[in-house]
């Protein structure tokens, strides 16, 4: 064997030893890189606003006192259930009975002056004809006749002067009688008393402001509960009458109250110099759970019918920015093994889908991890479902990205 055929032979081993790996990996089809998929179908995409607030029973009255009375007795507990137009509570009406004792004698006074002007009147009337009478046979002067004529008209004037008394003073009798019975609260609906601050012997005012004995007592409607949420500036336009929300309540986290819309506020509410909505929310029967007014919650309000639609996992959509063309969403989809960019054009998604409004038809298949092997594919690239283990893997991977983000 010659020196050039020794050195032929030795290159051609080299050059095996180097093509061997690949042709093998080739032919077993390990050059392929590991991805997930998934197919594109119709999905039900509901996007959705968070928002917190608070629950509150369907009717709440808080009842106050009209009078400054001392609490004489107090009928009902708290939790009591009681029924419209039931004596609650009493006020010690001793004072205004005075007060209408006092009206009362006013008023027969008064009903004894009309008696005695009107026997004046006619007396009056009477001498005023006599005058008339003897006048005519000029028997008396006009002056006289005059006098007896202003006289007349005086009676008539303090009979109609003491008139108007009585009636003012039958009004101002009305008047204590309203007091008095303003002495006894009484139930406005029917419900529970869910508070009941004042105590006997205390006593109630009436104000609205937070002051010892202004609040006597609240009543609410326990078989209906509302939540009163509140939803910021940037999101109330996308919120509507009737739209589905579903609330959990800080003691129950786990279990979703289903309701709807029933009012939104056209003025906000501000807090730390943010803007908010009050969005009142009418949930369902919730009489198993033991829920009360003023427990705090949390919402989805869910945008949209929930109808299906083209749509992907929200991994997979990829969005690129570029100088000249703006901003670009795209995907990864498999082609004949091979991994092909293809422009989308997206809707609405939520935490799970976005929805594909051009671009993909059901049946596709779209790479969606991972991330990171998103990044890096190039057009053309050979991939391929990824075992089940190295998905896990790659899951770990993804989470690893994240948290380095």
């Amino acid at each position: 064997m010659t020196p050039k055929t020794k050195k032929w032979l030795a290159g051609g081993l080299v050059l095996a030893v180097l093509v061997l790996p690949f042709g093998i990996r080739a032919m077993r089809g390990e050059s392929a890189t590991g991805v997930d998929i998934a197919t594109v179908a119709a999905q039900p995409v509901r996007p959705t606003i968070l928002a917190s607030g608070a629950l509150a029973y369907g009717t709440e009255v808080n009842l106050t006192a009209e009078v400054v009375a001392k609490v004489e007795r107090i009928l009902v507990a708290e939790g009591d259930t009681v029924k419209p137009g039931q004596l609650l509570l009493t006020l010690d009406p001793e004072s205004y009975r005075n007060a209408i004792e006092r009206e009362s004698a006013g008023r027969r006074q008064s009903a004894i002056g009309i008696d005695r002007l009107r026997a004046n009147l006619r007396l009056r009337e009477a001498q005023y004809k006599r005058s008339q009478a003897l006048a005519a046979q000029q028997l008396i002067d006009r002056n006289r006749l005059e006098e007896d004529r202003l006289a007349l008209e005086t009676a008539r004037a303090e009979l109609a002067s003491q008139s108007e008394s009585l009636r003012r003073s039958q009004a101002v009798l009305g008047d204590a009688y309203e007091q008095l019975a303003k002495t006894e609260i009484r139930a406005p609906i029917a419900g529970r008393v869910v508070e009941l601050p004042i105590k006997v012997g205390e006593t109630a005012i009436p104000s609205t402001n937070a002051l010892a004995g202004a609040k006597l007592m609240k009543i609410a409607d326990t078989s209906a509960l509302l939540a009163e949420l509140k939803v910021d500036e940037a999101d109330i336009a996308k919120v509507e009458i009737g739209q589905q929300v579903d609330v959990y309540p800080a003691a129950y986290p786990d279990t979703a109250l289903r309701g709807a819309v029933e009012k939104i506020a056209l003025a906000p509410t501000l807090e730390n110099q943010s803007r908010a909505y009050k969005v009142t929310v009418r949930l369902g029967d919730a009489r198993a759970m033991k829920l009360r007014s003023g427990m705090s919650a949390r919402a989805d309000l869910y945008l949209g019918n929930g109808a299906k639609q083209i749509a992907v996992p929200v991994e997979a959509v990829v969005t690129e920015s570029d100088e000249k063309d703006g901003e670009k969403t795209f995907v990864w989809a498999v082609r004949d093994g091979r991994a092909r960019k293809l422009p989308v054009k997206t809707g609405l998604s939520d935490d799970r889908w976005q929805a594909i409004a051009s671009g993909l038809k059901a049946g596709d298949r779209v790479i969606t991890g991972p991330a990171k092997t998103l990044r890096r594919l190039a057009e053309g690239e050979a991939v391929e479902q990824r075992k089940a283990s190295t998905a896990g893997a790659g899951e770990d991977e993804r989470r690893d990205e994240e948290s380095e983000a």
